[in-house]
């Protein structure tokens, strides 16, 4: 599942699709007027949005750079699930 936030800001909140459209939407909201793609991975999900990062790191190279790793738990249905949000933009 993906949504967008406001501005020129991108969620992509990862869930059970496979790996490679995660990365194609990344990618294309990239190329696009996105200034920061947040990859946001809850639970089970975390390890796949650490992947994710890699994977757009070796591709697009010099062209994206980290901004921010934020980590935490949120209250979900009233469980705490950790997360990672992991912050990249153009360079």
């Amino acid at each position: 599942m993906s949504t967008g936030a406001s501005g020129n800001t991108k969620t992509i909140v990862l869930g059970n699709r496979p790996l490679r459209e995660y990365i194609l939407e990344a990618i294309i909201s990239i190329n696009r007027d996105v200034d920061i793609v947040e990859i946001l991975g809850r639970g089970k999900q975390i390890h796949r949005a650490v992947t994710l990062y890699n994977t757009l790191t070796s591709r697009l190279g010099d062209r994206i750079t980290l901004k921010n790793v934020e980590i935490g738990s949120m209250l979900i249905r009233g469980r705490r699930v950790s997360y990672i949000k992991i912050s990249i933009g153009k360079k």
